[in-house]
């Protein structure tokens, strides 16, 4: 139950911003209780899919994960991550036994975990980081699977794809209406009237819908960054903490000459590099006492 409760108080933003979609897409199929018993049904194959090994095999391919494949990647890469496995089982022996390492064919620094099987590196990371600050980055990912932050993840992309469905084919409806009255606008008032009646929907719809991403993208980035502080914890805790600080410095180094705009900086998923070295260091210091 402990387990659970911190599940839901750990990801309150994904789980409220999910309900927010099925109270939209509930709407857009008229808000009645025939709507909501076909949302339910549309939503629960869209949970099942999330929350199956598909769901988890689908985001691995959109972002071009791969499991390592030359002797190079399977010789260097393999005992770094089953040593950081092995730390994370003894901190929690019901951590998933089936956890695997792919890579990502990118050369940007960036490492993510999907679901609860997967952790990836790209290719950038291997080469920017040594073999222990790689293990500080994997014990990191390790921890976002540890605490869910990854299951809460596919519920919120792969779980709304109804309502994403059904924004693209709204979307393609008022196309449609805005062509149809365009052939027509030279006929008379009436068919002019209807042009300008489509063309304004379709940009409030268009308005609309752009806030609601973005509000949703800053909530969302604002609960993810409180879990980037759980998952750095996790790494200190199964003994990676040093590491993991060691590459942050670097993480710091390459980001120090790019200037975020404010709209970049609502939307970070991460915290200020700063604040995660300066929280993993005093948790290092408290265990130095």
């Amino acid at each position: 139950m402990k387990q659970i409760k911190r599940f839901f108080l750990s990801n309150w933003a994904y789980f409220l911003w999910f309900a927010f979609y099925f109270t939209i897409a509930w709407l857009m199929f008229g808000g009645n209780l025939k709507s909501l018993v076909i949302v339910l049904i549309l939503y629960a194959v869209s949970l099942s899919i999330a929350l199956s090994p598909l769901g988890e095999i689908l985001l691995r391919f959109m972002e071009n994960c791969r499991k390592p494949a030359t002797e190079k990647e399977i010789n260097y890469l393999s005992p770094i991550f089953e040593e950081v496995y092995q730390k994370a089982i003894e901190e929690n022996p019901k951590l998933n036994k089936n956890i695997k390492l792919y890579i990502m064919d990118a050369m940007y620094v960036n490492a993510f975990a999907i679901g609860s099987k997967t952790i990836a590196v790209t290719q950038g990371a291997v080469e920017t980081f040594s073999r222990d600050e790689l293990k500080g980055i994997i014990a990191h990912e390790f921890g976002h699977i540890n605490y869910g932050h990854t299951r809460a993840l596919l519920l919120t992309y792969v779980g709304n794809m109804i309502f994403s469905a059904l924004v693209f084919i709204l979307h393609l409806i008022l196309i449609l209406l805005q062509t149809i009255s365009l052939i027509f606008t030279t006929r008379n008032i009436m068919n002019i009237i209807f042009y300008l009646l489509t063309s304004l929907f379709k940009a409030l719809f268009l308005v609309s819908l752009f806030l609601f991403v973005n509000v949703g993208d800053i909530i969302l980035a604002f609960n993810s960054r409180a879990k980037e502080k759980e998952a750095d914890t996790f790494a200190h805790t199964v003994g990676f903490g040093k590491q993991l600080i060691q590459s942050l410095y670097i993480l710091q180094k390459i980001s120090m000459n790019k200037k975020a705009k404010l709209s970049e900086r609502l939307k970070a998923t991460h915290p200020h590099t700063a604040y995660r070295i300066q929280h993993l260091e005093s948790l290092e210091t408290k265990e130095e006492e």
